[in-house]
This record gives structure tokens, C-alpha cells and sequence, in this order.
């Protein structure tokens, strides 16, 4: 079937990804009664629930991602707060494991977003019940049940599926990253290495749906499965370092792109009515890995040619594309909300325009002395920032990711803090810190190419010094901000 006659190189409209989510908004949200949720469809005013709720929740994350917009903080911690009201921890009652894995990735992200310290203690409550009963090392070696074995009702299948491991192996490594307990990343790669040598192709990139209780594979495949163990694999590799990580991702994202069962002449699309959202967890998994490691030039067109299949697919009334983003989209009031995310979500990851060399992850290095900024290995909040002869440790490495403004954020691979202007203290001199991000002018960085390939990098806040090395050549040396002068000590290479 043809992708609606979307060239490859499809165009993407920058006010795309805005005009989805306020279509979105506008169709399904609900604010009633200090309570903030997503209807069920444009006919049925029932909220969403379980895990449906927590994929809305992190469709607005992903949003919140890409904008940086203080509406959206506010609507992330809104929906998380009613999720909890509606479903208060502890979930135990629920015996779907990756119902669990869903409920608590929305909520850690949500923390990582707003600093609402409940949402990661919900997160913590949701990994350790299901991790604590899930993992089973009697059946398979390993792996988390899908479906909680002795609350399986009688004939229902039991086995231990990519969706259950994949959404709690990112959860741990999100609880990592946001406490730095090391117990969730050893837990995360014990997860992953079961999934690695039990239901993942490492020839074709294959995700598999699961494995039985006697030990057959379920070959199913879904986007679904695919995209979050990119985004599973992605985080480990951030965290760690270790390519073979970044390579089984790669190999996952090239498994759909070149899939002629999950693309339709290259846009993905399914109209199979049993799935609720297809692509939004492969959208994410996607977006990060790609902005991450920058892959632009290798996925961009792909991704654009998927933005430009599912806008020209839409329902034009309201702006809604449904999962089968390769043929238009029915005018059918009564199709659930849920439906509608995956195509929102991939706008969310696909700029208007393919990014240039900024964004990713670098090693930022002086141009006066090969000196890195460096966090010194250090998690606290607080830390003062400092300067070591340029290596390729986690310490030295920082993500650049955009705000809607323009500006950047820099976020520390080693600590996941937020490279900070403490208390918006612009004088000469000023030492920059790391502290857990909320995207306040103090953590916001213009970058400015220079002539000779090095880059200018200064505060957001009013009269902002720019990043100076005080032209020192000494390990553990602080980095300074200072008035913007032009020297070498103020020019910083992004390796």
C-alpha cells in the first residue's frame, strides 16, 4: 500500500508537533474538579485508567521534553497527581507486571520533570513490588512473569514478555539516574541480559513478544516492543558507556525501519484494532537515541517521511491521526483516545528541521589547554564544576538538548544534574554547579558557533558570563563564568 504519496524527504511543519498536542488536548483532556485526566474518546467522557492513563501521562512528558514550556511542568504534575488519586500505591492488587512497569515509568518521569518527590517514591513502590514477585529464576532462567503467575486465571497464558521487562528495566535505570542507588542498575542489567540471551535477535535486531512458562518463544513482533527496548538499551549506554548497548539498539531501530511487515513503503502503520498505542514507545526510544548519539543523518529523512505520512493521514476536522498513519484516518468519534498518542508522540521527536552538530552528547574541551568540564565524579547537588585534561569518561561527557527558545540545556552523564548558574549569580568569577534539572533561565545556555569551529557558550540569565577555562592548564581547576571577551579560554570544542 502506498504511504499517501509522501516523498522520503517529506517536509516537516514546525508547528506540527504543538498543533497534534493542543488537538489532542482539545479532543480527550479533562480539568473537573482539581482533577486533570484524559477521556476515554470524543464520546465518552470516562477517564482513561491503568496503564491507558499512564501512556497519556507520558505523552504529555514527551512534550515537555521537547518544549521545556512551564504550562506543560505544570501539566505533567497535574496528571500524575490524579493518577495517584485515582490509583494510590500500593499496586499490588494489579498482577500485571508491566502495568506496574507503566504506571511507574510515567511516575519517575514526572519526578525527573517537576521534582514532586512522591512521583519517584510511587516509581520505587511500583519497581520493587513487581521486580520483588516478577522475577523468577524456576522458569526460563530469569525474566519478569507478564501476568504475575499465581494471579493468572485459569487458561489465560502465562509467560514472561518483552513488555513487562523492557518497562521495568527502564524504570530502574530512570530510578538511577534520579537517586543514584546502584541496587536499580544492577537490576536493570540483569533484566536486560536475560532479555539479551532469552527473547532478542542479535543477528536481526528482532525483539520477540515473550517466552512460556516451558521454555517455547512467542516470535510475535510489535513497534511497541522494539521502541522500548531502544529506549532501554539507549539509557544503558548513557549510563555506562558500553557500545555493545548502543549497537543493540541500533540494530532494533533498523529492524522496524527496514521491516516490510511493520512499514508500509517505510511509514510505520497498523490498523490492527487490538492494539492501543503501536509506535509512541518506539517514537521515544527513537527520538532519544537518535538526539543522544546524533544520528541525525542516518534517520532523519526516515523520520520525516513517517511525520509527513501521519499528518497528511490525519483527521483534518480535528487534527487526530489514528495508529495506521500509511491511510487516513476515520471520522469515528467513538475510537479511543488511546489510539491518537503514538502519531503525537513521533512529532514530538521529529524537529522541523534536521538538527545541526549540537545536539547530543559531547565532551566540551577548551580550546586553551585541552581542559574538559568535568563534574569531578561527584552526585551531590551542589557540586562545583570543574576542569581535567580531556578523557572519555562519564564525568566529562554532558547532553545538549533544545529548548522551544532556542536555548540549551546540558545535562551531566555522570550525575544526570543539570550544568547550573547557582542562584542566578552572574558576577565574574561565578563557578558553575550541577543540580537536578528544571530548566530555569539559570540552567539555560545560548551556543553560538564561532569561526574557527569552536563555540561561544553563555547563561540565559540577564547579563549571563560566558563558560571561561581562567586560562588554567591545572587538573581540577574550577570552571568560571566571565563577561564575554574573545580569548581562547572562552572558545570550547564539542567533541
Amino acid at each position: 500500500m502506498a504511504s499517501s504519496g509522501v516523498p522520503a524527504d517529506a517536509a516537516v511543519d514546525p508547528g506540527n508537533a504543538d498543533a497534534a498536542f493542543n488537538a489532542f488536548n482539545n479532543s480527550f483532556l479533562v480539568n473537573t474538579g482539581g482533577q486533570t485526566y484524559y477521556k476515554s474518546s470524543v464520546n465518552d467522557g470516562t477517564p482513561e485508567h491503568t496503564y491507558l492513563a499512564a501512556l497519556d501521562i507520558m505523552l504529555a512528558e514527551d512534550v515537555y521534553e521537547r518544549t521545556g514550556r512551564a504550562a506543560h511542568k505544570d501539566l505533567v504534575n497535574n496528571l500524575c497527581n490524579t493518577f495517584l488519586q485515582k490509583l494510590p500505591t500500593p499496586w499490588g492488587y494489579n498482577g500485571w507486571n508491566d502495568d506496574l512497569g507503566w504506571y511507574s515509568m510515567a511516575m519517575v518521569r514526572g519526578y525527573q520533570m517537576t521534582g514532586t518527590s512522591k512521583f519517584l517514591v510511587a516509581a520505587r513502590n511500583g519497581f520493587d513490588e513487581a521486580f520483588a514477585r516478577g522475577w523468577d529464576t524456576r522458569w526460563n532462567g530469569g525474566g519478569i512473569w507478564e501476568q504475575q503467575i499465581e494471579m493468572v486465571p485459569s487458561g489465560e497464558k502465562i509467560n514472561k514478555e518483552a513488555l513487562s521487562n523492557n518497562t521495568l528495566g527502564i524504570v530502574a535505570c530512570l530510578i538511577y539516574q534520579s537517586n543514584h542507588d546502584k541496587w536499580y542498575l544492577d537490576q536493570a542489567t540483569q533484566i536486560y541480559d536475560w532479555m539479551r540471551r532469552t527473547i532478542y535477535n542479535t543477528s536481526t535486531g528482532q525483539v520477540y513478544t515473550g517466552v512460556f512458562q516451558n521454555g517455547n518463544i512467542d516470535y510475535g513482533e510489535a513497534v511497541y516492543n522494539q521502541g522500548a527496548f531502544v529506549d532501554y538499551a539507549n539509557l544503558l549506554y548513557q549510563i555506562t558507556g558500553n557500545t555493545s548497548y548502543y549497537d543493540d539498539a541500533k540494530r532494533s531501530i533498523d529492524y522496524v525501519k527496514n521491516s516490510p511487515t511493520l512499514t508500509t513503503g517505510g511509514v510505520i502503520s497498523t490498523d490492527d484494532g487490538g492494539h492501543d498505542t503501536w509506535a509512541d514507545a518506539f517514537a521515544r526510544g527513537l527520538g532519544h537515541f537518535v538526539r543522544d548519539n546524533r544520528q541525525w543523518d542516518a534517520y532523519y529523512p526516515w523520520m520525516a517521511q513517517n511525520a509527513g505520512a501521519l499528518w497528511a493521514n490525519r483527521r483534518t476536522d480535528q487534527n487526530l491521526t489514528w495508529n495506521a498513519w500509511a491511510r487516513p484516518t476515520p471520522n469515528d468519534n467513538n475510537m479511543k483516545s488511546i489510539k491518537f498518542v503514538s502519531a503525537v508522540a513521533w512529532l514530538q521527536f521529529t524537529p522541523a528541521t534536521k538538527p545541526g552538530a549540537i545536539a547530543g552528547v559531547h565532551t566540551i574541551v577548551s580550546k586553551l589547554g585541552n581542559m574538559a568540564v568535568d563534574n569531578a565524579g561527584l552526585t551531590d547537588n551542589g557540586t562545583g564544576i570543574v576542569q581535567w585534561g580531556a578523557g572519555n569518561n562519564q564525568n566529562q561527557k554532558w547532553n545538549f538538548t533544545q529548548n522551544e527558545d532556542g536555548s540549551w540545556n546540558i545535562i551531566s552523564q555522570q550525575s544526570w544534574q543539570a550544568l547550573d548558574v547557582p542562584n542566578s549569580n552572574v558576577v565574574n568569577g561565578t563557578q558553575p554547579v550541577q543540580w537536578p534539572s528544571n530548566r530555569a533561565a539559570n540552567q539555560r545556555w545560548w551556543v553560538e558557533a564561532q569561526a574557527d569551529g569552536t563555540y561561544r557558550i553563555w547563561s540565559q540569565v540577564v547579563g549571563g558570563g560566558s563558560l571561561d577555562n581562567g586560562s588554567t592548564t591545572t587538573n581540577g581547576d574550577k570552571l568560571l563564568l566571565w563577561g564575554w571577551g574573545g580569548g581562547d579560554q572562552q572558545h570550547w570544542q564539542l567533541r
